[in-house]
């Protein structure tokens, strides 16, 4: 990048400079599945395969609250993922309506996969920014964000 883009970027909103790194990861992360002969996974469903892990099940309304969003929109995401075989719903304890959502075989191996990817991606960022700055961004990220 030039000197006078990184002075005008300096410029942008934050909201524009945030979507630019959700946008690298996203691409990034796309190619990479693909050079590995895998189908892509995109953001919303990695959000979604990130709050799972091998053995845990939880409910639809459990992975909205930790991802931050409606219910409605991670039983979207949920639903796609079950129609590709990545999740299974089965019947949960207590309300008769209630579901508990698991990986399936196939899931949790596009989710190693993919987590692998993201991984070698912040090591990626990490060589760009510096260590010290991609942990700060990573701390600054996680804070409560205000309500």
């Amino acid at each position: 990048m030039r000197a006078e883009d990184e002075q005008s970027d300096a410029n942008l909103p934050l909201l524009a400079l945030l979507q630019r790194g959700v946008r690298w990861f996203s691409d990034e992360l796309t190619d990479r599945l693909a050079d590995a002969g895998v189908d892509p996974i995109t953001p919303a469903h990695t959000v979604v395969l990130a709050y799972l892990d091998q053995g845990t099940s939880m409910s639809i309304a459990e992975l909205a609250r930790r991802a931050g969003v409606t219910r409605q929109t991670m039983h979207r995401a949920v639903t796609q993922l079950v129609d590709e075989g990545l999740l299974v719903s089965k019947p949960g304890p207590g309300f008769p309506r209630s579901t508990q959502i698991e990986l399936t075989a196939a899931g949790r191996q596009r989710r190693g996969i993919a987590s692998g990817i993201l991984r070698d991606l912040e090591q990626v960022l990490a060589s760009h920014l510096g260590t010290a700055a991609l942990a700060e961004l990573r701390d600054n990220l996680t804070r409560a964000w205000p309500r």
